[in-house]
């Protein structure tokens, strides 16, 4: 009898203690002001989140540029208005600017054009010009240069090839003094005297007297008072 009752009270204990071991345990997670988790309260205006940006707009794709003839075209059939080719455009202004300032302040002009010169700008007048003026300072070696970079940019222009011609002719480069005179001819330019008797004195330097003389025949059948051929042509 004792027995059973003390099995009773020490299972009432053990309950007690089992059930006071698991509130603590609770208590013990659950500690004032700490939570699994809490709705976050309104951003204030200094800790509100940016809003996210809005994306790029989607740009069409590139195509290759317009032909400046097809951009002549569409000012054509637009009353004669039409977008130029930027970059030449810009430049031929520059241009036309140094040419109207050569004369009040051509040192400025030249280093300008040398400016141009460096960056192999495609304006034949840059390296006309700038020959014209090495030629003025016997710097025929520049003068050579700046004339064959003139008619690269410019074939048919007869007086750059001759300027070329009579710098070869200095530099005693008859070979190539010949060469650009006959092209010279072949474009028959109002000079055309000229070029003959130019084309005369290489030849005749060169010992070839036979085709010398032909040279001034012609030159003088063409200008009877041009003064290189009736210089040389009396030579005997």
């Amino acid at each position: 009898m004792l027995r059973t009752v003390l099995q009773g009270v020490l299972s009432v204990i053990l309950g007690f203690v089992v059930v006071v071991a698991g509130v603590l345990v609770v208590q013990s997670i659950w500690k004032p002001g700490i939570t699994l988790w809490t709705r976050p309260a309104p951003a204030t205006e200094s800790s509100q989140v940016a809003a996210p940006s809005v994306p790029d707009l989607l740009l069409p794709p590139l195509t290759a540029p317009e032909h400046p003839s097809a951009r002549r075209q569409a000012g054509d059939e637009n009353g004669g208005f039409a977008l130029p080719d930027r970059g030449e455009s810009y430049l031929e202004i520059l241009v036309d600017t140094l040419d109207a300032d050569r004369a009040t302040d051509p040192d400025r002009v030249r280093r300008t054009l040398e400016a141009l010169q460096r960056l192999d700008a495609p304006d034949p007048r840059i390296y006309r010009w700038l020959g014209a003026l090495y030629h003025r300072e016997k710097a025929y070696r520049e003068a050579a240069v700046a004339f064959e970079r003139a008619v690269d940019l410019d074939p048919d222009n007869a007086a750059d090839r001759f300027n070329l011609a009579t710098v070869y002719l200095v530099q005693e480069r008859f070979p190539q003094a010949i060469r650009e005179l006959n092209r010279v001819i072949r474009l028959q330019p109002p000079f055309l005297d000229d070029a003959y008797a130019y084309l005369g004195y290489c030849l005749h330097a060169m010992g070839d007297e036979k085709q010398a003389r032909k040279a001034w025949d012609v030159c003088l059948q063409l200008d009877p008072d041009n003064p290189v051929a009736r210089r040389y042509s009396t030579i005997p």
